[in-house]
Parts: C-alpha cells; sequence; structure tokens
C-alpha cells in the first residue's frame, strides 16, 4: 500500500508547528524547548539535533515562509517591473505568515530581549531579503546587492510591524505601508 509521503510531517515541521501553537498561546518568553519538543511529540535529542535552541527555532520558522515565497513563484509576473514582483513577493511571504500572526507577535516580541536570537535572526533575514530580492529579478550580491537586501529589510520590518496589527483579511493597510515604503526605497529596487 502506498502512503502520501506529503501527508507526512517531517520532525522539522513538528517543531516548527508546535512552536508556532504555542507561541500563539503564551508569550515566547516563557517557553521552554522542553515544552515545544513535548507539544510536537518528539525526543528532547531529536528536537536538540534540529534546532539546539530557541533561536535557531525561530530561524526555522523563518526559513518555513521563506520557502512559502519561494514557492509560489508566479512566472506571469515577470512582465512585471521588479519592484512589482518585489512586492508580490513580500505579499506571498506575508500570506503565508497570516494565520501565524499572533504566534509571530509573540515570538517578535519574546526575542527582543535574548541577544543571541537576534544574532541568529538578523543574519536569516538577510539571506531572506536577499531570497526576495532574487525572486523579484533583482540582483541581490555584491556591494550593491548588500545595500539592497539591508534597504529592504528596513521596508520589510515597517511593513512586519503594520502586518503584526493588521487583522483585516485582505491586508490593505499592510499592502498600503509596503507601496509607500518600496517606493520611498525608489531606484534600489528598479
Amino acid at each position: 500500500m502506498a502512503r502520501k509521503a506529503s501527508a507526512r510531517k517531517s520532525a522539522e515541521e513538528k517543531l516548527v508547528d508546535a512552536a508556532l501553537e504555542l507561541a500563539a498561546a503564551k508569550p515566547w518568553a516563557r517557553l521552554g524547548m522542553e515544552e515545544i519538543a513535548k507539544v510536537a511529540n518528539l525526543p528532547l535529542e531529536e528536537a536538540y539535533s534540529i534546532a539546539p535552541c530557541r533561536a535557531t527555532l525561530v530561524v526555522k520558522v523563518i526559513e518555513r515562509f521563506d520557502r512559502a515565497m519561494l514557492r509560489c513563484d508566479d512566472a506571469s509576473l515577470s512582465e512585471e517591473s521588479h519592484r512589482d514582483q518585489l512586492f508580490d513577493a513580500v505579499m506571498r511571504r506575508l500570506e503565508a505568515m497570516q494565520p501565524h500572526r499572533k504566534a509571530l507577535k509573540s515570538i517578535t516580541m519574546g526575542m527582543a530581549a535574548e541577544l543571541d536570537a537576534l544574532f541568529y535572526t538578523g543574519i536569516r533575514m538577510m539571506s531572506s531579503a536577499k531570497w526576495m530580492l532574487r525572486v523579484s529579478g533583482i540582483p541581490a550580491d555584491g556591494p550593491l546587492g548588500f545595500v539592497r537586501a539591508k534597504a529592504l529589510l528596513v521596508v520589510y520590518a515597517i511593513t512586519l510591524r503594520t502586518f503584526i496589527q493588521d487583522d483585516s483579511d485582505d491586508l490593505a493597510t499592510t499592502m498600503s505601508v509596503l507601496d509607500k515604503n518600496l517606493k520611498l526605497a525608489g531606484r534600489l529596487f528598479s
């Protein structure tokens, strides 16, 4: 009998799901890896091999949304401007994050006092910004790519702050803030 491979979740998916579930229910600062592993139904050793600390677990959460943004790449957008493609890439990421908004707010607020989390996630978000640029057809390497990625991170951070508070289904306020700030960044993304 053939099993559905897509129906089975990997241990990493289970751990990320448990982290998001728990972070939606209580403050991230009060969650321990033991509790997250237990909800994921994983032995501590296996949870450790995936994410040895909460900071690396947050990186796994970020990577999940990177994959969602990349998976939804729409070839029909290739006719659009690079800025419009970038707008779409950021929105695809935010739409994947939408069901987890409460958890992401908890994680974001809880990480503010954790230097290791800020370090790990800062590096990972720089990589995420470069992938958002690449999927939009905007060069992301070299010194100019670095400047573009840093500028996108500022735009993304402002947009994320709005997104976390935007409880509408259509994310109109979030889209407006993103559009406005991409326009302000101007030619960097054209």
